[in-house]
């Protein structure tokens, strides 16, 4: 059976004051993790914040003009650790500029130095005020397993997962950032529905501390389907609340193929596809009708 280990590290921000404070404190979960042999690690959303916390300026949208500025030194800090240990670190995600536009992206670093990236595309209302959305979802495929990243907010939209599962993906990294419990467990508990209704696995994985005057509430989390032969509640793994850690679970692949075949609930091959072409019918009408309404 082609089992796979995933790896997510709750990182913890703190008080760095240097670009070099906050690789050396990656570098160090990056160590914890290489101990077990992963195939995969993931790293929480706008997790490079930390660094934010070396700035001077007092003005938020500046320093987040700062943080983008060190994308080259975030860039070549992955791809050498990727190299180093030998697997895959999907770096959760980092703001860069882009043609005057900020957009928040996910890196995949791969240990042959290759690097894909993924542009979050549903934007949380807050985010509005600063970036810009993607607007393609991908899937990368590697050695191990066909992925793809969700990155918080987008795990939150049945139809983003379905569209990656349907394009082959067996395992979503959800890079993750909230500010409160009641945020965490909105992406968590989507996080296991997605599980559920497209038979994949689902790594979330939260930020944790301070940067910017702004404080995460979040821990790390390895999520099955709710199937026989998976942990009973969908939870491979998780590590203590808001508390720094990294977690590891084995997968395997195949297995998810033999549930969405002949599972108990065999959920992604029995969807509707009759009653879901109503609903995009009825979405793609009311779309045309908001449209023509505004004379766009």
């Amino acid at each position: 059976m082609p089992s796979i280990r995933l790896a997510a590290a709750a990182f913890k921000m703190g008080a760095v004051n240097s670009f070099d404070d906050f690789g050396d404190h990656v570098s160090r979960l990056v160590d914890q993790a290489a101990a077990h042999n992963p195939d995969f690690l993931v790293f929480p959303e706008m997790f490079t914040m930390e660094i934010m916390n070396s700035f001077s300026e007092e003005d938020f949208l500046l320093k987040l003009s700062c943080l983008a500025r060190q994308t080259g030194d975030y860039v070549a800090l992955f791809r050498q650790l990727a190299r180093e240990k030998g697997f895959h670190i999907v770096a959760g995600s980092h703001l860069v500029e882009d043609e005057g536009k900020f957009y928040n992206v996910s890196h995949l670093f791969a240990p042959d130095g290759q690097v894909l990236v993924q542009r979050k595309c549903h934007l949380f209302p807050m985010e509005t005020l600063y970036t810009a959305p993607g607007d393609r979802l991908h899937v990368f495929p590697t050695e191990k397993a066909k992925i793809a990243i969700l990155t918080c907010y987008d795990l939150e939209f049945p139809e983003a997962a379905r569209l990656v599962t349907l394009n082959g993906a067996e395992v979503i990294f959800s890079p993750s950032a909230t500010l409160d419990e009641q945020g965490y467990w909105r992406v968590r508990h989507s996080g296991q529905a997605r599980c559920i209704e497209d038979q994949v696995y689902v790594v979330h994985c939260g930020l944790i501390g301070e940067a910017a005057g702004l404080n995460f509430w979040g821990m790390a989390s390895i999520l099955t389907p709710c199937e026989p032969g998976f942990p009973i509640k969908g939870v491979a793994a998780e590590s203590p609340v808001n508390e720094e850690a990294v977690i590891v679970a084995d997968v395997d692949t195949d297995r998810l193929h033999e549930i969405r075949a002949k599972g108990a609930a065999t959920t992604l091959k029995d969807r509707r596809w009759d009653v879901i072409n109503a609903l995009y019918q009825l979405e793609c009408s009311s779309a045309a009708g908001a449209k023509a309404r505004t004379g766009q």
